[in-house]
């Protein structure tokens, strides 16, 4: 095992040496090797410590899945500041809570998300430079028609020369001598946000060993050799998950390509276009190579035969596969002509990424693996927090270097979320599991907490039910997961009225304008019941959401749910 005591960017620096004339990074028709990477890297270095960035200083990182998002986060990281990842998809309104809580001294940010950030550099005290998504593509129509995607969305094409890094990077940097910032155990790195097993939204204070760790971990599931092609196509900026799919390839000296196509509707042809080794995608990113036909899931029809045979290794992770669907995507993927049989995992931002791993080619199906060598993991009865025997579902605790430091000023969240025994820090998961007391691997059964994935969007039943709320016609509501085949989940709404007289199609349409602009479509529900009595309670007061989720089984059971539109809706974004 390689010593994971030190910075993000030294890790990966001994582990390329041998290596630097194979392929780091490529993006569209462009091959960058290791050493130009790290060429680049230090030019970014320079520029970035010509601009006052210094050891400790707070930096938010804005970015899509590009080039320039890699020099940035490891050159960062060499500088020693602490960086903030803000997720490009996320309204002008969540970004600037982020911004609040975290006080970046300065934001780099991808240019499409501009208009997030450039009404707020003054009263919130930071200072920006904006990059442009393709800039390192050679592709002509490419670039023609990102600028017109600008001009459509309103963005700003040549804001101020002086903070765009296109033409930073032109000037001489050679008289500037950064100071490179020495490993620390356990000092704070980055900052990446999440709703948690409360729906509360935060920020989890990661170190540089954490996410070595990780990746040190994932080499005693996979066996990554050099050369090999990873597609690059989770969001390393804002995702622990994305984080350490990127490092985990660079530091094993393979191939990541980079893709602004993340969405499910192009998994395939990116996988093809990119003839790559080893993927990861949430469970509609799978989804997305297989069709119903008669009544039953099949091989897509785009789908093509030979077009996979490099595909080696294929993961599932985000959210819990659908039984009904495992076999018709091995299958797809074996019509491909791939060997690869789908994986999957669980892990947490906490953790930065993975806990439990099932490399499809070893694990069994219908498990998450077993845990990666890195961390300690225990199953606790949920009410006593006694150690469950193997068989018996426990709540799931882990410990280890990747787990994280606290929560960003939340010391009673991070209370809540961690305790110290047997001289480990141990993070409560809110995750359900059971372990097979003969394989000996890990299978998931579900969550204490109550976040669900609809479509390519988490949705957090807690901040979704804190929205409606401030409409006056609603008294209480409770939202609940219906399982989908194709999207996972659609979210139903339990809404209790203070007036029964109520008109609910103008409610209808408030709630539909209020949860659009301040989240998205996918949280619309696909079907509202009202009552007109207050929510059903539980002895300790609280609301009885299982009740609500029987009904629902009942419901689903008699047919009065008819979720067709919502996941129409939904499919159209994937």
């Amino acid at each position: 095992m390689a010593e994971t005591q030190k910075t993000k960017y030294q890790y990966m620096l001994d582990q390329n040496k041998e290596y630097m004339d194979f392929i780091a990074l490529s993006f569209g028709n462009r091959k960058i090797t290791y050493e130009e990477m790290h060429d680049r890297i230090e030019k970014y270095v320079k520029l970035l410590y010509s601009k006052g960035i210094r050891e400790g200083d707070v930096i938010g990182i804005c970015a899509y899945n590009t080039p320039e998002a890699v020099y940035l986060f490891y050159a960062l990281n060499i500088i020693g500041a602490v960086v903030v990842g803000y997720n490009p998809f996320d309204k002008k309104e969540k970004t600037k809570i982020d911004i609040e809580l975290t006080k970046p001294k300065m934001v780099i940010s991808v240019d499409m998300c501009y208009n997030n950030f450039k009404d707020l550099e003054k009263a919130l005290d930071f200072s920006t430079i904006i990059y442009s998504a393709v800039d390192s593509m050679n592709e002509m129509k490419i670039k023609f028609a990102y600028k017109l995607l600008q001009l459509k969305n309103g963005i700003p094409i040549l804001p101020n020369r002086d903070i765009r890094l296109s033409s930073l990077l032109k000037k001489d940097y050679s008289n500037i001598n950064p100071i490179e910032a020495q490993f620390k155990k356990d000092e704070l790195r980055d900052i990446l946000f999440t709703g948690g097993s409360t729906g509360i939204h935060k920020g989890v204070e990661l170190s540089d060993n954490s996410l070595n760790s990780v990746v040190e971990g994932m080499n005693s599931i996979f066996e990554a050799k050099p050369g090999m092609i990873h597609l690059g196509n989770i969001p390393f900026g804002h995702m622990a998950y994305g984080r350490s799919i990127l490092h985990f390839a660079l530091c094993n000296n393979m191939e990541y390509a980079l893709t602004l196509k993340a969405l499910p509707k192009d998994f395939y042809d990116e996988l093809v276009r990119t003839h790559a080794n080893a993927a990861v995608g949430g469970p509609p990113h799978w989804v997305s190579l297989i069709e119903k036909q008669g009544g039953k899931f099949v091989p897509s029809s785009k789908l093509k035969k030979g077009t996979l045979e490099g595909l080696h290794y294929a993961t599932s992770g985000g959210e819990a596969k659908k039984a009904n669907t495992e076999a018709a995507i091995n299958e797809a993927l074996r019509y491909c002509g791939s060997d690869a049989i789908l994986g999957d995992g669980l892990g947490t931002t906490e953790t930065n990424g993975s806990i439990f791993i099932n490399n499809g080619r070893v694990h069994n199906l219908g498990t998450i693996g077993v845990p990666i060598s890195t961390v300690d993991v225990k199953l606790v009865d949920k009410d006593t927090g006694k150690e469950v025997k193997p068989g018996e579902i426990g709540l799931l605790k882990v410990a280890g270097e990747s787990v994280m430091l606290r929560y960003h000023d939340n010391p009673e969240e991070t209370e809540k979320a961690t305790e110290y025994e047997e001289g480990k820090k141990w993070l409560t998961t809110g995750d359900l599991v059971v372990k097979d007391p003969e394989t000996e691997e890990y299978k998931y059964i579900g969550r204490v907490k109550r976040n669900f994935v609809s479509g390519c969007d988490n949705i957090y039943p807690e901040e979704l039910e804190n929205l409606l709320l401030k409409i006056p016609e609603i008294r209480e509501v409770v939202v609940t997961p219906i399982s989908d085949e194709i999207v996972q989940f659609i979210p139903r709404y339990h809404i209790s009225l203070n007036n029964p007289n109520v008109d609910t199609k103008t409610l209808e349409e408030k709630i539909e304008r209020l949860v659009i602009t301040s989240l998205n479509q996918n949280w619309l529900p696909g079907s509202i019941v009202y009552y007109e009595e207050p929510l059903k309670r539980m002895s300790n007061s609280k609301i009885d959401i299982p009740y609500y989720m029987k009904q629902d089984a009942i419901a689903i059971q008699n047919g009065e749910i008819n979720n067709t539109r919502a996941r129409k809706v939904r499919v159209k974004k994937m």
